[in-house]
């Protein structure tokens, strides 16, 4: 494929990705911050890099010439980072690093976080803190799950990130006043 045909794909694909955004740069950037938090959620030392690595192996499959369409183009997308972070993981188990998720849990916590966690979830309504629960903790089909609450996947994700960032902003402004408190 000439670079030409490969920019007019990679752009293809990004308008199906990003169908909202205004520019093609925009919607790369769009992608790109979908990545980095995937990474970033998943508690990597570089979740930057390991978004660009993302990015490449995604334009490398647009340019032998790999044609990523359906209904959910971000699947392809993130099977291509779930990939990334197996390799990553991996990795970093041959280093020697903790990688194990059981192991983090027992990491000590921080005196006042338990209690943030606890006052932070019980200000959460009932159906918020039900809808995480199920989300989070049931063993789900999202899409399934997503159908049987009558949302679109994309409606889906955007109502457990905005959950997730009433947790987070009450989180920070409890350990914030926790900190203070003792200081």
């Amino acid at each position: 494929m000439s670079s030409q045909s490969d920019a007019k794909a990679f752009d293809r694909l990004l308008q199906a990705l990003e169908p909202e955004a205004s520019s093609v740069d925009d919607g790369f950037l769009r992608c790109r911050s979908k990545l980095v938090k995937f990474f970033f959620w998943r508690r990597c030392d570089d979740p930057d890099n390991l978004a660009d690595e993302t990015t490449t192996r995604l334009l490398n499959k647009v340019r032998s010439g790999q044609e990523i369409s359906g209904e959910n183009p971000y699947g392809y997308v993130f099977g291509i980072a779930r990939n990334v972070f197996r390799e990553y993981l991996k990795a970093k188990q041959k280093s020697g690093i903790q990688t194990d998720i059981d192991e983090l849990r027992e990491e000590p916590v921080l005196p006042g976080v338990e209690n943030c966690s606890s006052l932070c979830l019980a200000q959460l309504s009932a159906e918020k803190r039900e809808f995480l629960e199920d989300y989070y903790l049931d063993d789900i089909d999202r899409e399934q799950f997503a159908r049987d609450k009558g949302l679109t996947i994309n409606a889906l994700r955007l109502k457990v990130f905005r959950c997730r960032e009433l947790l987070k902003h009450c989180m920070e402004n409890c350990l914030r006043r926790f900190h203070s408190a003792r200081n």
